[in-house]
């Protein structure tokens, strides 16, 4: 029972994270609309995208885990 209700909040984290990836980067594009320099724009990007690609490989590797064992 345990290992289902991992599963299960792994996958409801994917799926949140996946959410607020998309709300964030609708809200970077109207961000960056202000922004002057193409490197502040850029590097508002790659930031987001580092740290939601990090919550993901966490929830999939949480997910592949407990279905392996």
């Amino acid at each position: 029972m345990a290992y289902v209700l991992l599963i299960l909040v792994s996958l409801l984290g994917i799926a949140l994270s996946v959410f607020y990836l998309r709300k964030n980067v609708i809200r970077i594009k109207e961000k960056n609309k202000d922004e002057p320099k193409a490197y502040k724009r850029g590097l508002n990007y790659v930031l987001t995208g580092l740290w939601y690609g990090y919550l993901l490989v966490f929830f999939i590797g949480l997910t592949v885990n407990n279905l392996i064992f």
